[in-house]
């Protein structure tokens, strides 16, 4: 199931879907190495390394050889040097959980690579003694009872294993000939060894791959010409293809095809280290030109990601690890190393998908230093909270979103710069981006991604009132021009339609609301004011899912105003909440799905929450049976419409509950660290 590698490496995609040509995004990246704690975690984005992940509470017990995730991105594992020589933790966007037991029969020596059957119901290891390979029932939870050995075991020591694409076979690259020996593969287990390879590798098996689409499988191996590649029937070895043209220079350690099946990879021994080659039915073309900037020693592990956009090498040297973009024909420019290296010689490297659990996370922006507070979420509610972002807000957080795509969060403050954002994933905050060129004039009250993830802007005190910039993974781009007729006041909120088509400020004199085109030029012609306009100050403004409502929350009865939206821009009001709001609306959101609409709200409840439809609003849900504990400032909903989240001003600012199409379910426990002030902003995040 995935690509290994020599001398004791080994590199994995983390599921089944990760070869084939699939798009998925890449979470995170795992390398397996020498010196405590043998394995490295990183969350992974177009950026290249995130902020290391905790190690796991109970560490492998000596080097990792080889590193494998499963199909569904659950569960991790690393073959290493001391008994127990497997070790298996639960992983989630949040990192490592805490160690499965061990299986019942240990592999009898070091683990030398793993993988997972590509249904993630099984898991082999290649390892230094008879029987060489052991291979478990997985049960996502747990080690079953050790598979019964192959008949004929493999003759040496095992360097490599890995399943074909659809889970009929096993294959495992080790010392002595044949130097790779391949088996059927069932719930079963082991089937009769399959007959030898007519022409068989010329030294020690070190690594074994299948394409993605299982027409062929490659061996890395000792001896000249260092890799060779049959067609594989799915019950036989076929004649060997061709050797490339220009040979890797030295042993193969470690070899990868690439998800579409287009390239394949060689890590070896001598420099360049990597040696990267095209892949079709008639077997290897002509190599790519080496990196510009090379591994700095032999390439025990390769592994390229899931979506095919970058390719990783894990090697003996400093920083032993080195990332590319792969554009499917040529290496890229190397991604900056991680700030944290792994800890000695890199053997195996592993790229997790995009596949398996979303990832869900809550912030919250509030008064006080850290000024933003982030937190996992589930359905149990609040996790741990991350760390603290090294770069902090300079002043009071009054707003917070994370970018669509899930990749960015951005916080709206009193002081300059007025806005402040970083790169986000599993584990929680990236170092700040570089402050725009062109700052915001004042306190920034709002900001907003729009809904690809293409644009940012920011609603703030003094004119223009509001910003926009281009965003893209390196940050903020050159501001767009203003709009030609600007809000006449202070800006308190700014939404993006779903749609993308447009964007709408909430502002603090008549007409109080704002709305423009969108689009890649920024900022079109003013829509015309809603025939009724909201009757004060407005605080707040959002889009429903599909782009056919948008609400205000604002000062004065009726607190909330609601009108449908299409590309001519307001319709007529729709008729207020028979019941509304109990004062003055300072924030305002739909739920993802549609059928709801909430508002938060100056006085006791502080939180009213409607159904909503085509008609409007309809009969106000029942209060939360645990209320906000003060003055209501923003609202939010999860990804999924299952829970709502509300900041406010007192103590624990932060309230969260289950929602569902009977409304407020029972509070969530408070997190256990509290934000450190008034709650003036909240956002859920989901990366998937």
């Amino acid at each position: 199931m995935g690509v290994k590698r020599g001398s004791g490496v080994s590199l994995m995609f983390s599921s089944a879907a990760a070869q084939v040509s699939i798009a998925l995004p890449a979470r995170a990246i795992a390398v397996a190495h020498d010196n405590s704690p043998y394995i490295s975690v990183y969350p992974w984005s177009g950026l290249g390394f995130g902020s290391k992940y905790s190690n796991p509470a109970t560490l492998p017990t000596s080097t990792g050889r080889g590193v494998a995730l499963s199909p569904n991105g659950s569960a991790i594992a690393v073959a290493h040097d001391n008994s127990p020589y497997i070790s298996v933790y639960p992983w989630s966007g949040f990192g490592f959980g805490a160690k499965y037991s061990n299986p019942a029969t240990l592999p009898t020596d070091t683990g030398r690579d793993v993988a997972f059957s590509p249904g993630g119901s099984a898991i082999a290891v290649a390892h230094s003694t008879s029987p060489y390979i052991s291979a478990y029932p997985w049960s996502g939870s747990a080690f079953g009872t050790k598979y019964v050995d192959p008949a004929t075991l493999p003759t040496g020591q095992g360097n490599g294993v890995a399943f074909s694409p659809n889970g009929s076979a096993i294959a495992v690259a080790h010392v002595t000939s044949p130097r790779i020996s391949a088996y059927p593969w069932s719930g079963s287990g082991f089937g009769t060894k399959y007959a030898d390879p007519a022409t068989l590798p010329t030294g020690n098996g070190e690594s074994v791959a299948f394409s993605p689409d299982g027409s062929a499988i490659a061996v890395v191996h000792g001896g000249t010409p260092y890799i060779s590649a049959y067609p594989w029937s799915g019950s036989s070895f076929g004649t060997k293809y061709s050797n490339p043209a220009t040979l890797p220079t030295g042993a193969g350690q470690s070899v990868a095809f690439s998800p579409n099946g287009s390239a394949i990879a060689v890590g070896h021994d001598s420099s360049p280290y990597i040696s990267a080659y095209p892949w079709s039915g008639s077997g290897f073309g002509t190599k790519y030109a080496d990196p510009a900037v090379i591994p700095t020693d032999t390439g025990n592990g390769v592994a390229f990601s899931p979506d095919g956009s970058v390719i990783a090498v894990a090697h003996t040297a400093s920083p032993y690890i080195s990332a590319y973009p792969w554009s499917g024909s040529a290496f890229g420019t190397k991604y900056a190393n991680p700030a944290t290296l792994p800890t000695g010689q890199g053997y195996g490297v592993a790229f997790t998908s995009g596949g398996g659990y979303p990832i869900q996370q809550n912030a919250v922006a509030h008064n006080t230093t850290p000024f933003v507070s982030t937190y996992p979420w589930s359905s149990s509610g609040f996790g741990t909270k991350y760390s603290n972002p090294a770069t902090l807000p300079t002043g009071n957080g009054k707003f917070v979103a994370f970018s669509p795509n899930g990749s960015a969060i951005a916080v709206a403050h009193t002081t300059t710069p007025y806005v402040s954002a970083y790169p986000w994933a599993g584990s929680g905050f990236g170092t700040k981006y570089s402050d725009p060129a062109t700052l915001p004039t004042d306190n920034a009250n709002g900001v907003a991604f729009s809904s690809d993830s293409s644009a940012i802007a920011v609603a703030h005190g003094a004119s223009p009132f509001v910003s926009a910039y281009p965003w893209s993974g390196s940050g903020f781009g050159t501001k767009y021009s203003d709009p030609a007729t600007l809000p006449p006041a202070q800006g308190n909120g700014v939404a993006f339609s779903p749609n993308g088509s447009a964007i709408a400020v909430a502002h603090g004199d008549l007409p109080f609301v704002s709305a423009y085109p969108w689009s890649g030029s920024g900022f079109g012609t003013k829509y015309s004011d809603p025939a009724t306009t909201p009757t004060g100050s407005a605080r707040a403004v959002a889009f429903n899912f599909d782009s056919s409502a948008i609400a205000v929350a604002h000062f004065t009865s009726p607190f909330v105003s609601a009108y449908p939206w299409s590309n001519s821009g307001f319709g007529t009001k729709y008729s207020n909440p028979a019941t509304l709001p109990a004062s003055d609306g300072s924030g305002v959101a739909f739920s993802p799905n549609g059928s709801a609409i909430a508002v938060a709200h100056f006085t006791s409840p502080y939180i009213s929450a409607y159904p909503w439809s085509g008609f409007g609003f309809g009969t106000k849900y029942s209060n939360p049976v645990t209320l906000p504990t003060g003055t209501a400032r923003a609202v939010a909903f999860n990804s999924d419409s299952s829970a709502i989240a509300v900041a406010f001003d007192i103590s624990p600012y932060i309230s969260a509950y289950p929602w569902s199409g009977s409304g407020f379910g029972t509070k969530y426990a408070n997190p256990a660290t509290l934000p450190t002030g008034s709650g003036n902003g909240v956002a859920f995040n989901t990366i998937n």
